[in-house]
């Protein structure tokens, strides 16, 4: 009680937006993104981590001990991301050592190349929800993805978990990524969100982002949405569509605003970013970064202890630093910072239509 008292009071310091209450906001992420490797087995327009070939990272057993530490710090929710998370023949170990340590939420984030192979294995082990990237219908997804067949093969293993599920009774979220408003794939997102229904899963969309590592030295002049009618055009139809279908995709208006606005290069980093209060990044070698691969670290775990490096002076001092936006910005996981600058009407508006549609359906 005294924990949940001393987080919602943390929230309402962050919402007021004044500086000088950052002091006393405590440092106690919920949230952990684990980078389990940085190869990948795509070779996407869109990035270039697939670029990397990374030796030496974290060994199954230092990944598990990682795990051990976030539980013991207090994070409940786990995300596996990478590169490639299921490039790592490990993945499914892993997946059921958080399983065991009880984390909330255990997400992994997937290309979909391999998944009809790994879905029994993923499944079996625990996992809660699936993001699987998909960036355009058959061959524009192939063209973004750089790898021809990429379309299908992420289609059929989300058939494949789809029908694993039903036949074992399993309640596994999959949410179909697209990149949304490319140049390539913008008059594709309304088939794609059908395509999303008729499947049964969720959508959502991310935004390219110049600042974020993996997207750096891409060509943004040739992907980025120019025609602002586009723009509009997209945004609208999402709003409108999620009002047909809310439990189709989770952005809410505040969201969808948000994305209008950062598309047209208007006001892209409106708020103050909460990510080093709320989230805590791990990179493939041990790296530890204050909510966000933007700042430097703040330690490695092949030299210090978790609970040693969350919370230090170090820790503190970044995300003050992120919050009054004295780094790059980044959209990264932004639905977080949107949610926490609308806090009261995203809670009694988008939160509240949310647990409604709930109820009512139950």
């Amino acid at each position: 009680m005294r924990l949940r008292f001393r987080e919602r009071f943390g929230n309402i310091l962050l919402y007021l937006g004044a500086q000088i209450l950052l002091r006393f906001v405590p440092l106690n992420p919920k949230w952990a993104n684990i980078r389990v490797t940085e190869n990948c087995n795509s070779r996407c327009i869109t990035c270039y981590a697939w670029k990397n070939k990374s030796v030496d990272e974290l060994t199954t057993e230092e990944m598990k001990d990682t795990l051990h530490q976030l539980k013991g710090i207090g994070v409940n929710n786990v995300i596996f991301i990478g590169g490639e998370p299921l490039l790592r023949s490990d993945i499914g170990d892993l997946i059921k050592e958080a399983n065991l340590l009880q984390f909330g939420n255990i997400i992994i984030v997937t290309n979909g190349l391999l998944l009809e192979d790994k879905a029994e294995e993923l499944l079996e082990n625990g996992v809660t929800h699936i993001t699987v990237s998909v960036d355009g219908i058959g061959h524009t997804d192939d063209v973004i993805r750089g790898v021809p067949g990429s379309y299908e093969k992420s289609i059929r293993g989300i058939e494949t978990v789809q029908r694993l599920k039903k036949d074992r009774g399993l309640d596994v979220s999959v949410t179909i990524v697209t990149t949304i408003l490319l140049n390539q794939n913008v008059d594709e997102i309304p088939e794609l969100i059908e395509i999303s229904r008729s499947l049964g899963v969720h959508w959502l969309f991310n935004l390219l982002d110049p600042n974020l590592d993996i997207f750096k030295g891409i060509p943004f002049s040739e992907l980025l949405v120019k025609d602002e009618e586009k723009i509009d055009r997209t945004i609208d139809y999402l709003k409108k569509t999620r009002k047909k279908y809310p439990w189709l995709f989770s952005s809410c208006d505040h969201m969808l605003e948000y994305a209008r606005n950062y598309l047209k290069e208007k006001n892209r980093y409106d708020f103050h970013c909460v990510h080093g209060y709320k989230i805590v990044y791990l990179g493939s070698h041990g790296e530890v970064y204050p909510g966000c691969w933007i700042m430097k670290p703040i330690g490695n775990l092949r030299e210090s202890k978790l609970r040693d490096i969350v919370g230090s002076k170090k820790h503190r001092e970044l995300a003050e630093r992120m919050y009054v936006n004295e780094c790059p910005g980044c959209t990264n996981r932004y639905e977080v910072n949107i949610a926490m600058k609308h806090l009261l009407s995203h809670h009694f508006f988008c939160e509240g239509s949310k647990r409604r549609e709930v109820n009512g359906n139950s």
